[in-house]
């Protein structure tokens, strides 16, 4: 990535303003000094130049991904369909725009309901379950990114003048563009990162710049906010009651979707414009005392919530109010075509782990880089103390509610780190623990345990394949992600299809929307699934609940042989085996005779 040369003023050859622009005028003289600065990521930080061929390019890894569920796409349609619903997407995302407080649309909504609606129901389903893995290989190829002129001085004259920094941002992967700023060595100077599908909720709520002043310390009154868009950010900052709100041109500012009656205090070309300005009304203020923090009850000051995530609890293909599905996994196919497909439990199953000693070392780290930037500073003893005592409160809870026999919902990431882990630190670094709380829960799951393949299991993943058998996943977990980069790393990811995961979908074994999830992806009834896990209670009793045709347990987990034993004896398995190999067998006998 480069930094960009300064963006091009629209010309004739633009496409025609859908409204006349409101004349974009301002004076800097008149801005008070902010306490943080807001950038919007894209046309602040990074401008963007279209790639013709990422159609094609994301068809191909579609393509891919279908396979592994038994599916043959065509490229062709595949790449239609994409075009037809990102085209579709930008007609809503300017539409959510005129809205008061607008939601974020799920991953799944869009790569279901948008990107892949021409595709079969059950491919749609299936790949609706990868939808973050899609959408964050989607951003590099849709456009090539750039870092603005004058975007590192602006953020030197910041963390020198110890002004705090803050990304508030619309995108459908806030993955992605944490790794743009990542590569381009930038993601340290910020202290937030608000990105639409993380919090749920998108520009121009007014919520979106709450929630990053709130985790900042600082009154939105004393923020300065840098956006691209007048129906989008000048309308979001002024709800927001943002103590300035700055446009820097980019190649949406000059033609809004609609008529905005809101202007910006100050239009420049590109963010190197913004450091004098900048300067101005830093040296024409006082100092604020040093360790000064924001006053909740202050003018401007907003205590913010974090909505649901975008990722979990949010409406998708399978909520209530929408059409019932066009076909779908409990149809079975005709008899001829009936074969067997495999359900796995990833812990216990596919993988078997040792505990790390050094499991709260890294995630420790990031929570004390966090608090530096926030100016709410703690220490790593502190910072690991707090995580340890987090966990246990979080199992804590898990084995309470299993014993209750309670729901299954699956614990918020929000909750995880911003009120089990956050009760042993500073009330002030909550709410970022709140808003990165995924990043985090992703570093935990990399580091708690070290992981290795279980003998027989990949043996058993490479049968399958070999034999036209389609692979899903099930599993209870802090971080599909993580789990995912543990496949990749055994070279079989690329053979999984449907897979569901607690942390997105919402709702953990023994429940049955987990199971229904990973279903809905397969297109094979579910009197011929072979569902492999370990526990008696989440694996043995949640399968047969969900009516999966053959249930089978392994022994050498958490659970005795005498449970598993019982859980035989009373119908919630079919199989106790000693090793994945074994399952081979099992699906041998269901294969259709040649």
């Amino acid at each position: 990535m480069t930094t960009a040369p300064r963006s091009p003023q629209p010309g004739p050859a633009a496409r025609p303003h859908l409204v006349p622009a409101p004349a974009l005028t301002g004076d800097a003289r008149r801005l008070p000094a902010p306490r943080a600065l807001l950038l919007d990521f894209g046309g602040v930080v990074i401008t963007t130049a279209a790639r013709l061929g990422w159609a094609r390019e994301l068809a191909e890894i579609v393509v891919d991904r279908a396979r592994a569920q038994g599916a043959s796409l065509a490229p062709e349609a595949v790449e239609e369909s994409l075009r037809a619903g990102r085209a579709a997407l930008s007609m809503w995302k300017n539409a959510a725009s005129r809205r008061l407080a607008p939601r974020e649309l799920a991953p799944r909504e869009i790569v279901e309901d948008f990107l892949l609606a021409d595709l079969p129901e059950a491919v749609r389903r299936g790949l609706g379950l990868e939808a973050q893995e899609l959408l964050a290989a989607m951003a590099p190829l849709v456009a090539d990114h750039h870092l603005r002129p004058g975007v590192a001085e602006l953020l030197t004259e910041a963390t020198t003048r110890g002004i705090r920094l803050g990304i508030v941002s619309n995108a459908h992967s806030g993955r992605a563009h944490r790794r743009i700023l990542e590569d381009l060595g930038l993601a340290g100077a910020f202290g937030v990162q608000i990105y639409s599908d993380e919090v749920g909720i998108r520009k121009p709520h007014p919520g979106m710049i709450h929630l990053a002043a709130e985790a900042l310390g600082v009154p939105a009154a004393e923020c300065w906010y840098v956006g691209d868009t007048l129906d989008r950010d000048v309308v979001a900052g002024r709800r927001a009651g943002a103590g300035a709100v700055v446009i820097t041109r980019d190649r949406r500012t000059d033609s809004p979707p609609f008529r905005v009656l809101e202007a910006p205090d100050l239009v420049l070309e590109s963010p190197e414009g913004l450091l004098a300005p900048l300067r101005e009304a830093l040296d024409a203020a006082p100092e604020h005392p040093a360790g000064t923090t924001a006053d909740a009850s202050a003018p401007g000051a907003a205590t913010a919530t974090v909505p649901g995530p975008a990722t979990t609890g949010a409406p998708g293909p399978s909520a209530p109010d929408e059409a019932a599905p066009r076909g779908g996994a409990d149809v079975a196919p005709p008899a001829a075509a009936r074969r067997p497909a495999l359900l796995l439990d990833h812990g216990g199953v596919i993988t078997r782990s040792t505990p790390n000693p050094q499991r709260f070392v890294e995630v420790g780290a990031m929570i004390v880089a966090l608090s530096e930037r926030v100016g709410v500073p703690v220490d790593q003893a502190a910072a690991e103390a707090a995580v340890a005592a987090g966990w246990d409160r979080h199992r804590a809870r898990k084995r309470e509610r299993d014993a209750a026999g309670r729901e299954h919902r699956e614990i918020d990431a929000a909750v995880l780190w911003g009120e089990l882990v956050g009760d042993d630190l500073p009330a002030a670094l909550r709410p970022v623990l709140r808003l990165e709380a995924t990043q985090l829960s992703l570093a935990l799951h990399r580091h708690k345990n070290l992981p290795a393949p279980r003998p027989g299991a990949l043996e058993l993943i490479r049968w399958c394949h070999e034999h036209d058998i389609v692979i899903g996943i099930v599993s209870n977990t802090i971080s599909g992600r993580g789990v995912r980069e543990i496949l990749a790393r055994y070279g079989v990811a690329h053979l999984i299809g449907p897979s569901a995961y607690s942390d997105e979908i919402g709702v953990r074994k023994p429940g049955g929307e987990i199971f229904e999830a990973a279903l809905a992806g397969l297109e094979a009834d579910r009197a011929d699934v072979v569902y492999v896990g370990d526990k008696a209670l989440n694996d043995g009793h949640g399968g047969r609940a969900a009516g999966l045709g053959t249930v089978c347990l392994l022994r050498g987990g958490k659970d005795s042989d005498a449970e598993l034993e019982t859980a035989r004896s009373a119908g919630d398995a079919d199989h106790v085996l000693d090793s994945p190999e074994q399952v081979i067998d099992v699906l041998a006998a269901l294969l259709p005779t040649p």
